[in-house]
């Protein structure tokens, strides 16, 4: 049979190429981003009269592939390739076998597209794939330096691609064994050392792509690519102070390279040192204006050092100037409104524009507080019920919010039911069990919150949170003091510091009637976190202690910083009448 003959068929049967995208996706699996290549022209194709038994075969695989039997698919696809000899048919063989994980019959069909195209890189790379896949990587090797044979000489995108390739494969280390296979013979070529690098990195080899990057800087030592990704490895190394010595000296020799500073200037930010990279990032801007990417570090890092209103300013010219970049800063935008111009409905109109990103989700929930905050908890609840989650992540979200703005209004029945409803869609989520716990507690439901608690420790014994909570309420609300104090020494042991469990263990003490033991716990509560519950713990310990003088002067100093506190008023009301 011709090739011509198949090719025809192509043409006659559109519709049904057209279900097999999904066993096409195998193409991604193999080989990375395309890089421009020189490959031979496409042949014309020709519209003659196929045979019968040609167009039969064609429609029998075609029509297995839509109904999953990749099987017979692979199987006629395959014997097309080899009896007609057109490179379509062993192409596509390969690209359904690769998808239908059959590595026998994918590295069959690869082997023969590549015999019909021997100057197509991406049948060459979809076999060294393969062959890597089937351990023989000396094959895989030969395939690589083909590869390479086919690109211009003086493109090093050739082994970045290889490089790419290689990172994208199950086992690593072999893919890294075919890489040092591949540049043995290149000692001294920058291009292949750089690749190397790369990989070496993806792959976890800091000692070797640290060793590959200083050969290629001792080639090429004005070489900036190789500079970065020298501070960018000493970075992953735990040396960020000797990245940053790198890199300022390497901004100094090259001033005016406006990738190296970025790099420089990422680096101090990492580094948390924002007043310097802030300088560098305007230093870029005015060598390069108008980068989206740079007026976003502007913007971002100047609302980190405070200076709201130049921050502000740049996310602005950002957000009216770059499409782009509309929600992404409308977004930052937004919450410069909340929570430093205390304008709620300014943030709402920023939010609004939060139509798409990584915010979009939070942007819905922020607006929903919003209105929660105006006294609207039935509107701010229709905002949540507006939103449409994308998977159990953002449902789970968004049962958390709702639970917790009614927890917040007090309306604790209506929050139990929320995370009753959570628990159905999500059975025996942590965070869900505990706030339900939290609830309970509040609806006196001791039994429910002590379950929660339970189901949570039994997954995650070593939940400090669970722990803490657990043993407080019992110490707080029942007698049974020495299950108490087991769960808050556990807690204790995990968290020694946490003002959350000093707290709980200075509250019991207090229950057990150990007031110095519990003032001690307490004052160390505290001093880690002037909290006003801790505050009136102390106050009511210190006060039946006789201390009344020291009573007072705790309770107005928590007093002062938080007028109103309902914990601080209660406490004194209840020793005033004692």
């Amino acid at each position: 049979m011709e090739g011509s003959q198949i090719r025809a068929l192509m043409v006659i049967v559109p519709v049904l190429l057209t279900g097999c995208a999904s066993p096409m996706a195998a193409r991604d699996a193999l080989t990375p981003e395309p890089v421009a290549m020189p490959v031979p022209a496409p042949k014309p194709v020709i519209t003659s009269a196929v045979e019968p038994e040609v167009m039969y075969q064609v429609l029998v695989a075609e029509v297995a592939m839509q109904r999953g039997q990749y099987d017979l698919a692979i199987q006629n696809y395959l014997e097309l390739g080899r009896s007609t000899r057109d490179v379509r048919m062993a192409e596509r063989a390969a690209r359904v076998a690769v998808y239908a994980h059959d590595n026998e019959n994918a590295l069959e069909a690869a082997k023969l597209w590549v015999e019909l195209d021997t100057v197509n890189i991406e049948a060459r790379q979809v076999l060294t794939a393969l062959y890597i896949r089937n351990g023989q990587l000396e094959d895989a090797q030969r395939q690589l330096e083909e590869v390479l044979a086919l690109s211009p000489a003086d493109d090093e995108n050739g082994f970045m691609l290889i490089a790419g390739l290689l990172g994208r494969q199950q086992d690593k280390q072999a893919a890294l064994q075919v890489m040092q296979r591949l540049i043995a013979g290149r000692p001294n070529d920058p291009a292949a050392l750089m690749a190397f690098s790369h990989l070496a990195v993806r792959t976890g080899a800091l000692d070797l792509a640290e060793d590959a990057i200083k050969r290629v800087v001792n080639l090429q030592p004005k070489r900036v690519d190789a500079l970065v990704q020298q501070a960018r490895i000493l970075t992953m190394r735990g040396k960020a102070a000797e990245a940053l010595a790198l890199l300022e000296v390497a901004v100094k020799q090259h001033p005016k390279d406006a990738d190296l500073r970025t790099a420089y200037a990422r680096l101090l930010v990492d580094a948390k040192q924002f007043d310097k990279a802030l300088d560098q990032f305007k230093i870029v801007n005015k060598q390069a204006p108008n980068q989206p990417e740079i007026l976003f570090a502007l913007g971002m890092v100047a609302v980190q050092l405070e200076r709201v209103d130049e921050g502000e300013k740049y996310l602005l010219e950002l957000n009216r100037g770059n499409k782009a970049y509309v929600a992404e800063s409308a977004y930052y935008l937004g919450r410069i409104a909340e929570e430093y111009r205390k304008d709620p409905d300014a943030a709402i109109k920023w939010y609004t524009q939060v139509d798409r990103g990584e915010s979009a989700l939070e942007a819905q929930i922020r607006i929903a507080y919003l209105i929660a905050q105006k006294g609207e908890l039935n509107q701010a609840r229709a905002q949540l019920h507006t939103i449409t989650p994308r998977g159990p992540a953002q449902a789970l979200r968004i049962f958390l919010v709702e639970g917790q703005m009614l927890r917040d209004a007090g309306r604790n029945q209506e929050a139990l039911e929320i995370f009753n409803a959570g628990l159905e869609e999500l059975p025996d989520n942590t965070d869900l069990l505990y706030s339900r716990a939290m609830v309970a507690e509040k609806l006196d439901k001791l039994d429910l919150m002590e379950d929660d608690l339970k189901r949570i420790l039994i997954r995650e014994p070593d939940n400090a949170d669970a722990l803490n909570a657990l043993g407080y309420t019992l110490a707080d609300r029942t007698r049974r003091y020495d299950d108490a104090l087991g769960y808050i020494q556990r807690a204790m042991e995990l968290r020694p510091d946490s003002h959350f469990v000093l707290d709980s263990m200075g509250w019991l003490q207090y229950r057990l009637g150990n007031y110095s033991e519990a003032a001690r716990y307490l004052r160390r509560a505290l001093e880690a976190n002037p909290d006003s519950e801790i505050a009136a713990h102390l106050t009511e310990v210190l006060w039946v202690m006789g201390d009344q003088q020291g009573a007072r002067m705790v309770w107005k100093q928590a007093l002062d910083a938080s007028p109103g506190n309902k914990f601080l008023l209660e406490v004194m009301d209840k020793l005033d009448h004692k």
